[in-house]
């Protein structure tokens, strides 16, 4: 794994902090630990894991960082203060070092994943919940555990995700459209430009998108969910898209196979669209599949009580244990 200059990272770090304040929602807030481990920046909130009955491991999605699960987070917080909660910002992304695109891959996030795990949460049972990509990088991460990390899963939580490669099926078809090609190109040779472009229309794009489909109310978790956008290089864009066109994970079907699950899916999410969540429960038969009414892509920010619903569901048979 390359590492960038410490300017760079710097920058990027300031960046993000000067916009997510960590005392206000949306976002994390304290308390919680943090710190970096090898460029990747990462979050626990909650006890000790000597002193934890359970650790659920957060695992972001595309563009994203940790704090996209601070609803989950502070869910945990209060409902169950003795749950511990690990986050962190998959490489190039958040807070985490920026790496080149050629880095930028599932095989790689499931590896720093489970260095995190490692560290963080080395003993006592592990339900893993994953959003997006995030979900495809938990299914990697199951699939290639050794035998004793792998048997302390006591749950997994699959939001908006996928087994087989994201331009199957809905609107990420788009990637493999010339249109689409273009663009790719563009963004590896003249990168500064269209980063630039980036912003501008993001920033255009948000407020109409809040009126038109989510709703006032719901203009601060839109921004919110835009700056994490605006906030990841470019090159992990480029490196995940180029990942994601053709990746697949129905390898991890045998492993996910006996686990307890649950696979949410949003009614109008048309980035992972609900027959990429049926086609996960049919090759996973102890998930139970939820449709989550209304709601598109971003449930975890458009739709957290279901959220926490479910991961609440996957709770309270470990600790009953315990």
């Amino acid at each position: 794994m390359s590492t960038p200059s410490r300017r760079r990272v710097r920058t990027a770090t300031q960046v993000w902090r000067r916009r997510h304040t960590h005392d206000r929602h949306p976002g994390l807030t304290q308390p919680y630990s943090h710190d970096m481990s090898d460029g990747i920046a990462w979050y626990t909130s909650g006890p000790e894991p000597s002193d934890a009955p359970v650790t659920v491991i957060f695992v972001h999605g595309y563009g994203l960082a940790a704090e996209s699960f601070y609803d989950q987070v502070d869910f945990l917080r209060t409902s169950y203060p003795r749950v511990r909660a690990v986050l962190l910002d998959l490489r190039g992304h958040g807070s985490s070092d920026r790496v080149p695109a050629e880095d930028c891959t599932v095989d790689d996030a499931a590896d720093d994943v489970a260095a995190i795990l490692t560290a963080q949460a080395p003993t006592g049972p592990l339900i893993i919940v994953g959003h997006s990509l995030g979900g495809m990088v938990v299914e990697n991460l199951i699939r290639r555990l050794p035998v004793e990390d792998y048997e302390r899963i006591a749950g997994v939580l699959l939001i908006s995700t996928s087994m087989r490669p994201f331009a199957e099926t809905g609107v990420a078809a788009l990637l493999q459209t010339h249109a689409a090609e273009a663009l790719y190109d563009a963004a590896q040779r003249l990168p500064n430009k269209v980063n630039r472009a980036r912003q501008r229309i993001a920033r255009i794009i948000a407020p109409i998108f809040a009126a038109g489909v989510t709703g006032y109310p719901r203009m601060e978790r839109l921004e919110f969910h835009v700056d994490m956008l605006l906030d990841t290089p470019l090159d992990s864009f480029v490196g995940f898209f180029d990942d994601l066109v053709d990746h697949s994970e129905l390898a991890a079907a045998d492993r996910l196979t006996g686990l307890p699950g649950i696979v949410l899916v949003g009614s109008m999410d048309i980035v992972t669209p609900r027959s990429q969540s049926e086609l996960i429960c049919s090759h996973w038969p102890e998930a139970e599949l939820r449709v989550v009414d209304g709601s598109g892509h971003m449930v975890i920010l458009e739709e957290p009580e279901a959220v926490s619903q479910a991961l609440a569901e996957l709770i309270e048979p470990v600790l009953a244990q315990r």
